[in-house]
Protein backbone atom coordinates (compact mmCIF):
# COMPACT_ATOMS: atom_id res chain seq x y z
CA UNK A 1 0.00 0.00 0.00
CA UNK A 2 1.35 3.34 -1.05
CA UNK A 3 0.89 5.36 2.16
CA UNK A 4 2.58 8.34 0.65
CA UNK A 5 -0.04 8.58 -2.09
CA UNK A 6 -2.88 8.10 0.38
CA UNK A 7 -1.55 10.83 2.64
CA UNK A 8 -1.14 13.10 -0.36
CA UNK A 9 -4.78 12.54 -1.37
CA UNK A 10 -5.99 13.20 2.18
CA UNK A 11 -3.97 16.39 2.37
CA UNK A 12 -5.37 17.53 -0.96
CA UNK A 13 -8.94 16.80 0.18
CA UNK A 14 -8.32 18.64 3.44
CA UNK A 15 -6.84 21.60 1.62
CA UNK A 16 -9.79 21.66 -0.75
CA UNK A 17 -12.16 21.59 2.19
CA UNK A 18 -10.32 24.40 3.92
CA UNK A 19 -10.35 26.38 0.69
CA UNK A 20 -14.09 25.86 0.33
CA UNK A 21 -14.65 26.99 3.91
CA UNK A 22 -12.47 30.03 3.31
CA UNK A 23 -14.37 30.88 0.15
CA UNK A 24 -17.70 30.53 1.95
CA UNK A 25 -16.47 32.77 4.76
CA UNK A 26 -15.16 35.32 2.26
CA UNK A 27 -18.52 35.38 0.44
CA UNK A 28 -20.33 35.68 3.76
CA UNK A 29 -18.13 38.56 4.89
CA UNK A 30 -18.46 40.29 1.51
CA UNK A 31 -22.23 39.99 1.74
CA UNK A 32 -22.21 41.45 5.21
CA UNK A 33 -20.10 44.41 4.12
CA UNK A 34 -22.54 45.01 1.27
CA UNK A 35 -25.37 44.90 3.77
CA UNK A 36 -23.69 47.50 5.96
CA UNK A 37 -23.12 49.73 2.93
CA UNK A 38 -26.77 49.36 1.92
CA UNK A 39 -27.89 50.33 5.42
CA UNK A 40 -25.75 53.47 5.21
CA UNK A 41 -27.18 54.29 1.78
CA UNK A 42 -30.85 53.95 2.73
CA UNK A 43 -30.23 55.87 5.95
CA UNK A 44 -28.87 58.79 3.95
CA UNK A 45 -31.66 58.75 1.37
CA UNK A 46 -34.70 58.17 3.61
CA UNK A 47 -36.88 61.20 4.28
CA UNK A 48 -37.76 60.55 7.93
CA UNK A 49 -37.22 58.19 10.84
CA UNK A 50 -40.09 55.71 10.13
CA UNK A 51 -39.10 55.29 6.49
CA UNK A 52 -35.46 54.82 7.55
CA UNK A 53 -36.36 52.00 9.94
CA UNK A 54 -38.67 50.33 7.42
CA UNK A 55 -35.94 50.41 4.79
CA UNK A 56 -33.43 48.88 7.21
CA UNK A 57 -35.83 46.07 8.10
CA UNK A 58 -36.34 45.35 4.40
CA UNK A 59 -32.57 44.89 4.10
CA UNK A 60 -32.20 42.61 7.12
CA UNK A 61 -35.06 40.32 6.06
CA UNK A 62 -34.35 37.92 4.42
CA UNK A 63 -30.62 38.69 3.97
CA UNK A 64 -29.59 37.78 7.53
CA UNK A 65 -32.87 37.08 9.31
CA UNK A 66 -36.35 35.60 8.93
CA UNK A 67 -37.74 38.34 11.14
CA UNK A 68 -36.44 41.48 12.80
CA UNK A 69 -37.64 44.18 15.18
CA UNK A 70 -36.20 47.60 15.96
CA UNK A 71 -37.16 49.18 19.27
CA UNK A 72 -36.39 52.67 20.54
CA UNK A 73 -35.60 53.54 24.14
CA UNK A 74 -36.40 56.92 25.64
CA UNK A 75 -36.83 57.93 29.29
CA UNK A 76 -36.72 54.30 30.38
CA UNK A 77 -39.55 53.27 28.07
CA UNK A 78 -39.24 50.86 25.16
CA UNK A 79 -41.42 51.22 22.08
CA UNK A 80 -41.51 49.15 18.94
CA UNK A 81 -40.56 51.30 15.97
CA UNK A 82 -40.44 48.75 13.14
CA UNK A 83 -40.90 45.04 12.51
CA UNK A 84 -40.58 42.77 9.52
CA UNK A 85 -41.14 39.05 8.83
CA UNK A 86 -40.30 37.09 5.70
CA UNK A 87 -43.05 36.34 3.19
CA UNK A 88 -43.05 32.70 4.31
CA UNK A 89 -44.33 33.76 7.73
CA UNK A 90 -47.57 35.35 6.54
CA UNK A 91 -49.07 38.78 7.32
CA UNK A 92 -50.43 37.79 10.73
CA UNK A 93 -46.94 37.12 12.04
CA UNK A 94 -45.62 40.51 10.97
CA UNK A 95 -48.66 42.22 12.48
CA UNK A 96 -48.12 40.28 15.71
CA UNK A 97 -44.46 41.25 15.86
CA UNK A 98 -45.26 44.90 15.20
CA UNK A 99 -47.91 45.10 17.93
CA UNK A 100 -46.10 42.95 20.48
CA UNK A 101 -44.60 44.55 23.58
CA UNK A 102 -40.80 44.39 23.23
CA UNK A 103 -38.82 41.85 25.26
CA UNK A 104 -35.69 43.90 25.75
CA UNK A 105 -33.17 42.93 28.48
CA UNK A 106 -33.42 45.28 31.43
CA UNK A 107 -29.66 45.93 31.32
CA UNK A 108 -30.05 47.38 27.82
CA UNK A 109 -32.91 49.63 28.88
CA UNK A 110 -30.95 51.05 31.79
CA UNK A 111 -27.75 51.38 29.73
CA UNK A 112 -24.65 52.84 31.28
CA UNK A 113 -22.78 49.56 31.85
CA UNK A 114 -20.51 48.17 29.17
CA UNK A 115 -22.11 44.79 29.79
CA UNK A 116 -25.38 46.20 28.48
CA UNK A 117 -23.79 46.29 25.02
CA UNK A 118 -23.28 42.52 24.93
CA UNK A 119 -25.90 40.98 22.60
CA UNK A 120 -28.47 38.57 23.98
CA UNK A 121 -27.69 35.47 21.93
CA UNK A 122 -29.99 32.45 21.90
CA UNK A 123 -28.35 29.86 19.63
CA UNK A 124 -30.98 27.12 20.08
CA UNK A 125 -34.33 28.41 21.26
CA UNK A 126 -35.99 26.17 23.79
CA UNK A 127 -39.16 26.28 25.87
CA UNK A 128 -37.35 27.92 28.76
CA UNK A 129 -36.17 30.71 26.48
CA UNK A 130 -39.69 31.32 25.17
CA UNK A 131 -41.11 31.47 28.70
CA UNK A 132 -38.46 34.00 29.67
CA UNK A 133 -39.31 36.17 26.67
CA UNK A 134 -43.10 35.90 26.99
CA UNK A 135 -45.13 38.53 28.83
CA UNK A 136 -48.15 36.33 29.46
CA UNK A 137 -49.81 33.09 28.33
CA UNK A 138 -51.13 34.54 25.07
CA UNK A 139 -47.74 35.97 24.24
CA UNK A 140 -46.17 32.57 24.90
CA UNK A 141 -48.57 30.97 22.41
CA UNK A 142 -47.58 33.56 19.82
CA UNK A 143 -43.85 33.00 20.41
CA UNK A 144 -44.31 29.24 20.07
CA UNK A 145 -46.07 29.76 16.74
CA UNK A 146 -42.96 31.44 15.34
CA UNK A 147 -40.97 28.20 15.63
CA UNK A 148 -37.95 30.33 16.36
CA UNK A 149 -34.60 28.59 16.00
CA UNK A 150 -32.14 31.37 16.94
CA UNK A 151 -32.26 35.03 17.89
CA UNK A 152 -29.91 37.89 18.70
CA UNK A 153 -30.80 41.18 20.41
CA UNK A 154 -28.15 43.90 20.29
CA UNK A 155 -28.12 47.32 21.89
CA UNK A 156 -28.02 50.43 19.70
CA UNK A 157 -25.66 52.88 21.36
CA UNK A 158 -25.03 56.40 20.09
CA UNK A 159 -23.26 59.37 21.71
CA UNK A 160 -22.72 57.43 24.92
CA UNK A 161 -26.27 56.24 25.49
CA UNK A 162 -28.42 53.28 24.49
CA UNK A 163 -31.10 54.59 22.15
CA UNK A 164 -32.68 51.31 21.12
CA UNK A 165 -32.23 47.66 20.23
CA UNK A 166 -32.35 45.47 17.14
CA UNK A 167 -33.53 41.87 17.27
CA UNK A 168 -32.96 39.42 14.42
CA UNK A 169 -34.16 35.83 14.38
CA UNK A 170 -34.34 32.71 12.27
CA UNK A 171 -37.24 30.29 11.93
CA UNK A 172 -38.74 29.26 8.62
CA UNK A 173 -35.51 29.25 6.60
CA UNK A 174 -34.07 26.60 8.98
CA UNK A 175 -30.98 28.77 9.45
CA UNK A 176 -29.29 28.92 12.81
CA UNK A 177 -27.05 31.64 14.24
CA UNK A 178 -23.53 30.90 15.46
CA UNK A 179 -21.05 32.85 17.54
CA UNK A 180 -19.70 34.66 14.50
CA UNK A 181 -23.27 35.86 13.80
CA UNK A 182 -23.47 37.33 17.29
CA UNK A 183 -20.18 39.16 16.66
CA UNK A 184 -21.56 40.50 13.38
CA UNK A 185 -24.73 41.61 15.20
CA UNK A 186 -22.51 43.78 17.40
CA UNK A 187 -21.03 45.43 14.29
CA UNK A 188 -24.49 45.70 12.74
CA UNK A 189 -25.87 47.38 15.85
CA UNK A 190 -23.19 50.07 15.62
CA UNK A 191 -24.15 50.89 12.05
CA UNK A 192 -27.86 50.86 12.91
CA UNK A 193 -27.26 53.09 15.93
CA UNK A 194 -25.54 55.64 13.72
CA UNK A 195 -28.39 55.50 11.20
CA UNK A 196 -31.02 55.76 13.94
CA UNK A 197 -29.21 58.64 15.63
CA UNK A 198 -28.82 60.52 12.35
CA UNK A 199 -32.46 59.97 11.49
CA UNK A 200 -33.40 61.11 14.97
CA UNK A 201 -31.31 64.24 14.53
CA UNK A 202 -33.11 64.96 11.27
CA UNK A 203 -36.40 64.33 13.06
CA UNK A 204 -35.35 66.74 15.80
CA UNK A 205 -34.32 69.25 13.14
CA UNK A 206 -37.70 68.92 11.45
CA UNK A 207 -39.39 69.46 14.82
CA UNK A 208 -37.25 72.52 15.52
CA UNK A 209 -38.00 73.86 12.05
CA UNK A 210 -41.73 73.37 12.60
CA UNK A 211 -41.51 75.14 15.94
CA UNK A 212 -39.52 77.97 14.37
CA UNK A 213 -42.09 78.23 11.58
CA UNK A 214 -44.90 78.42 14.15
CA UNK A 215 -43.04 81.10 16.11
CA UNK A 216 -42.30 83.01 12.92
CA UNK A 217 -45.92 82.74 11.81
CA UNK A 218 -47.04 84.15 15.17
CA UNK A 219 -44.41 86.88 14.86
CA UNK A 220 -45.52 87.55 11.29
CA UNK A 221 -49.13 87.96 12.38
CA UNK A 222 -48.00 90.30 15.16
CA UNK A 223 -46.07 92.44 12.68
CA UNK A 224 -48.77 92.60 10.02
CA UNK A 225 -49.74 96.23 9.56
CA UNK A 226 -53.13 96.89 11.15
CA UNK A 227 -56.04 98.16 9.07
CA UNK A 228 -55.80 101.89 8.52
CA UNK A 229 -57.96 103.86 10.93
CA UNK A 230 -60.49 106.48 9.89
CA UNK A 231 -58.57 109.73 9.44
CA UNK A 232 -60.88 112.77 9.59
CA UNK A 233 -60.63 114.83 6.41
CA UNK A 234 -58.51 112.25 4.60
CA UNK A 235 -59.06 109.16 2.48
CA UNK A 236 -56.35 106.49 2.82
CA UNK A 237 -55.73 102.94 1.61
CA UNK A 238 -52.87 100.48 2.00
CA UNK A 239 -51.69 97.01 1.01
CA UNK A 240 -49.10 94.61 2.38
CA UNK A 241 -48.09 91.39 0.64
CA UNK A 242 -45.53 89.15 2.39
CA UNK A 243 -43.23 86.91 0.39
CA UNK A 244 -41.14 83.82 1.20
CA UNK A 245 -41.59 81.06 3.73
CA UNK A 246 -43.32 81.65 7.04
CA UNK A 247 -40.01 81.50 8.88
CA UNK A 248 -38.62 84.27 6.66
CA UNK A 249 -40.43 87.22 8.11
CA UNK A 250 -39.83 90.28 5.96
CA UNK A 251 -39.18 93.90 6.84
CA UNK A 252 -41.77 95.97 4.93
CA UNK A 253 -44.26 97.89 7.05
CA UNK A 254 -46.68 100.78 7.12
CA UNK A 255 -48.46 102.47 9.99
CA UNK A 256 -50.81 105.32 10.82
CA UNK A 257 -51.20 106.99 14.21
CA UNK A 258 -52.41 110.31 15.66
CA UNK A 259 -49.98 113.10 16.53
CA UNK A 260 -50.51 116.63 17.82
CA UNK A 261 -52.61 118.52 15.27
CA UNK A 262 -53.22 115.58 12.94
CA UNK A 263 -51.91 112.18 11.88
CA UNK A 264 -48.66 110.62 10.77
CA UNK A 265 -48.48 107.94 8.09
CA UNK A 266 -45.25 105.99 7.55
CA UNK A 267 -44.13 103.31 5.14
CA UNK A 268 -40.73 101.64 5.34
CA UNK A 269 -38.48 98.73 4.63
CA UNK A 270 -35.90 97.03 6.83
CA UNK A 271 -32.97 95.20 5.25
CA UNK A 272 -32.80 91.42 5.61
CA UNK A 273 -35.30 88.72 6.48
CA UNK A 274 -36.12 86.46 9.36
CA UNK A 275 -36.14 87.09 13.09
CA UNK A 276 -33.53 89.86 13.01
CA UNK A 277 -35.47 91.81 10.38
CA UNK A 278 -38.65 91.28 12.38
CA UNK A 279 -37.00 92.69 15.50
CA UNK A 280 -35.80 95.77 13.61
CA UNK A 281 -39.24 96.22 12.02
CA UNK A 282 -40.90 96.19 15.42
CA UNK A 283 -38.31 98.63 16.77
CA UNK A 284 -38.79 100.95 13.80
CA UNK A 285 -42.56 101.04 14.05
CA UNK A 286 -42.73 101.71 17.75
CA UNK A 287 -39.81 104.14 17.84
CA UNK A 288 -41.47 106.19 15.10
CA UNK A 289 -44.80 106.06 16.92
CA UNK A 290 -43.34 107.16 20.25
CA UNK A 291 -41.10 109.91 18.87
CA UNK A 292 -43.86 111.26 16.62
CA UNK A 293 -46.43 111.23 19.41
CA UNK A 294 -44.06 113.17 21.69
CA UNK A 295 -42.86 115.68 19.10
CA UNK A 296 -45.41 115.77 16.29
CA UNK A 297 -42.42 116.29 13.98
CA UNK A 298 -41.44 113.73 11.29
CA UNK A 299 -37.82 114.98 11.35
CA UNK A 300 -37.54 114.25 15.06
CA UNK A 301 -39.13 110.83 14.55
CA UNK A 302 -36.60 109.84 11.86
CA UNK A 303 -33.63 111.22 13.81
CA UNK A 304 -34.73 109.24 16.88
CA UNK A 305 -35.00 106.02 14.89
CA UNK A 306 -31.61 106.67 13.28
CA UNK A 307 -29.99 106.95 16.71
CA UNK A 308 -31.76 103.80 17.92
CA UNK A 309 -30.55 101.78 14.93
CA UNK A 310 -26.98 103.03 15.31
CA UNK A 311 -27.04 101.98 18.98
CA UNK A 312 -27.80 98.35 18.05
CA UNK A 313 -24.99 95.81 18.34
CA UNK A 314 -25.79 94.51 14.85
CA UNK A 315 -25.99 96.50 11.64
CA UNK A 316 -29.56 97.50 10.86
CA UNK A 317 -30.70 99.74 8.03
CA UNK A 318 -34.15 101.10 7.42
CA UNK A 319 -35.77 103.23 4.73
CA UNK A 320 -38.81 105.35 5.57
CA UNK A 321 -41.29 107.80 4.10
CA UNK A 322 -43.04 109.81 6.82
CA UNK A 323 -46.11 111.93 6.03
CA UNK A 324 -47.50 114.35 8.62
CA UNK A 325 -51.16 115.13 7.80
CA UNK A 326 -52.87 118.16 9.27
CA UNK A 327 -56.33 117.87 10.72
CA UNK A 328 -57.25 120.39 8.04
CA UNK A 329 -56.75 118.65 4.69
CA UNK A 330 -56.30 122.05 3.04
CA UNK A 331 -52.98 122.43 4.85
CA UNK A 332 -49.81 121.13 3.16
CA UNK A 333 -48.55 117.62 3.95
CA UNK A 334 -45.15 117.67 5.66
CA UNK A 335 -42.99 114.80 4.46
CA UNK A 336 -39.51 113.37 4.96
CA UNK A 337 -37.85 110.63 2.88
CA UNK A 338 -34.95 108.57 4.27
CA UNK A 339 -33.34 106.27 1.70
CA UNK A 340 -36.74 105.29 0.33
CA UNK A 341 -38.43 105.56 -3.04
CA UNK A 342 -39.88 109.11 -3.07
CA UNK A 343 -43.67 109.31 -2.89
CA UNK A 344 -45.55 109.98 -6.11
CA UNK A 345 -48.17 112.68 -6.66
CA UNK A 346 -50.95 111.30 -8.83
CA UNK A 347 -52.89 114.04 -10.59
CA UNK A 348 -55.10 112.45 -13.22
CA UNK A 349 -52.79 110.99 -15.87
CA UNK A 350 -49.77 112.83 -14.51
CA UNK A 351 -47.55 111.04 -11.98
CA UNK A 352 -44.53 112.88 -10.53
CA UNK A 353 -42.09 112.58 -7.64
CA UNK A 354 -42.56 115.30 -5.04
CA UNK A 355 -39.54 114.85 -2.74
CA UNK A 356 -35.89 113.88 -2.70
CA UNK A 357 -34.56 110.98 -0.67
CA UNK A 358 -32.14 111.65 2.17
CA UNK A 359 -29.74 109.13 3.75
CA UNK A 360 -30.93 105.70 4.83
CA UNK A 361 -31.55 105.31 8.56
CA UNK A 362 -28.97 103.46 10.65
CA UNK A 363 -25.97 104.31 8.45
CA UNK A 364 -24.63 107.69 9.55
CA UNK A 365 -24.61 109.41 12.94
CA UNK A 366 -24.41 112.89 11.41
CA UNK A 367 -27.12 112.34 8.80
CA UNK A 368 -29.75 114.99 8.16
CA UNK A 369 -32.97 115.09 6.17
CA UNK A 370 -35.05 117.78 4.53
CA UNK A 371 -38.57 118.48 5.71
CA UNK A 372 -40.59 119.17 2.60
CA UNK A 373 -44.18 120.27 2.09
CA UNK A 374 -46.71 119.38 -0.58
CA UNK A 375 -50.21 120.70 -0.94
CA UNK A 376 -52.52 117.91 -2.06
CA UNK A 377 -55.53 119.28 -3.90
CA UNK A 378 -58.88 117.57 -4.23
CA UNK A 379 -58.62 114.90 -6.91
CA UNK A 380 -54.91 114.41 -6.26
CA UNK A 381 -53.28 111.74 -4.11
CA UNK A 382 -49.92 110.71 -2.69
CA UNK A 383 -48.76 107.13 -3.25
CA UNK A 384 -45.68 105.58 -1.63
CA UNK A 385 -44.47 102.03 -2.29
CA UNK A 386 -41.63 99.80 -1.11
CA UNK A 387 -39.09 98.41 -3.55
CA UNK A 388 -40.85 95.06 -3.38
CA UNK A 389 -43.12 96.62 -6.01
CA UNK A 390 -40.56 98.08 -8.39
CA UNK A 391 -38.07 95.22 -7.98
CA UNK A 392 -40.68 92.45 -8.40
CA UNK A 393 -39.51 89.98 -11.02
CA UNK A 394 -41.52 88.89 -14.02
CA UNK A 395 -40.66 86.50 -16.83
CA UNK A 396 -38.00 88.69 -18.44
CA UNK A 397 -37.79 91.95 -16.48
CA UNK A 398 -38.55 93.85 -13.28
CA UNK A 399 -41.84 95.60 -12.59
CA UNK A 400 -39.98 98.91 -12.62
CA UNK A 401 -40.91 102.52 -11.94
CA UNK A 402 -42.25 103.13 -15.44
CA UNK A 403 -44.84 100.39 -15.09
CA UNK A 404 -45.64 101.67 -11.58
CA UNK A 405 -46.42 105.15 -12.92
CA UNK A 406 -48.47 103.73 -15.78
CA UNK A 407 -50.63 101.72 -13.37
CA UNK A 408 -51.21 104.75 -11.13
CA UNK A 409 -52.06 107.15 -13.96
CA UNK A 410 -55.75 107.96 -14.03
CA UNK A 411 -56.51 106.41 -10.62
CA UNK A 412 -59.29 108.41 -9.00
CA UNK A 413 -58.78 107.44 -5.35
CA UNK A 414 -56.35 105.73 -2.94
CA UNK A 415 -58.49 102.59 -2.90
CA UNK A 416 -58.41 102.35 -6.71
CA UNK A 417 -54.65 102.95 -6.79
CA UNK A 418 -53.97 100.20 -4.26
CA UNK A 419 -56.33 97.79 -5.99
CA UNK A 420 -54.78 98.42 -9.43
CA UNK A 421 -51.25 97.96 -8.12
CA UNK A 422 -52.12 94.77 -6.29
CA UNK A 423 -53.76 93.28 -9.38
CA UNK A 424 -50.94 94.34 -11.69
CA UNK A 425 -48.31 92.97 -9.31
CA UNK A 426 -50.09 89.64 -8.99
CA UNK A 427 -50.44 89.32 -12.76
CA UNK A 428 -46.84 90.37 -13.43
CA UNK A 429 -45.29 87.95 -10.91
CA UNK A 430 -47.84 85.14 -11.35
CA UNK A 431 -48.40 85.41 -7.60
CA UNK A 432 -44.77 84.58 -6.76
CA UNK A 433 -43.25 87.56 -4.99
CA UNK A 434 -39.50 87.60 -4.34
CA UNK A 435 -39.76 90.28 -1.67
CA UNK A 436 -42.41 91.80 0.55
CA UNK A 437 -44.42 94.59 -1.04
CA UNK A 438 -46.32 97.46 0.54
CA UNK A 439 -48.32 100.41 -0.78
CA UNK A 440 -49.68 103.44 1.06
CA UNK A 441 -51.95 106.00 -0.62
CA UNK A 442 -53.65 109.10 0.82
CA UNK A 443 -55.78 111.92 -0.53
CA UNK A 444 -58.06 114.68 0.79
CA UNK A 445 -61.45 113.18 1.47
CA UNK A 446 -64.13 114.10 -1.09
CA UNK A 447 -66.46 116.85 -0.01
CA UNK A 448 -69.75 115.49 1.35
CA UNK A 449 -72.60 115.61 -1.14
Amino acid sequence: MNWTAIVGVLVAVLALGLLSVSLLRARREAGRFRLLDEIARVSDSAEDLPSTLDAICDLLVPAVADFCMIDVIADGRVERAAARASERAGPDVQLGLASREPSVPAKMVSGGEEASLEPRFIERTGEADLRELAHDADDLVFLRSLKMRSSITAALRARGRVIGTVTIGTAWSRRRYRRHDARFARVLSGRLALALDNAGLFSDLERVQRERAEIAATLQRGLLPPPLPEIPGWDAAAMYRPAGAENEVGGDFYDAFPIAGGWMLVIGDVTGRGAEAAAVTAQARYTLRTAAWLSGDPLVALATLNSALLARADAALCTVVALALSADAREPVRLVVAGHLPPLLVDGDTVTEIAEAGPVLGAFSNASWNLEQARILPGQQLVAVTDGITEAGGVVERFGEERLRAELAGSASPAISVSKLEGALDLFTAGALEDDAAVLAVAPAPAPV
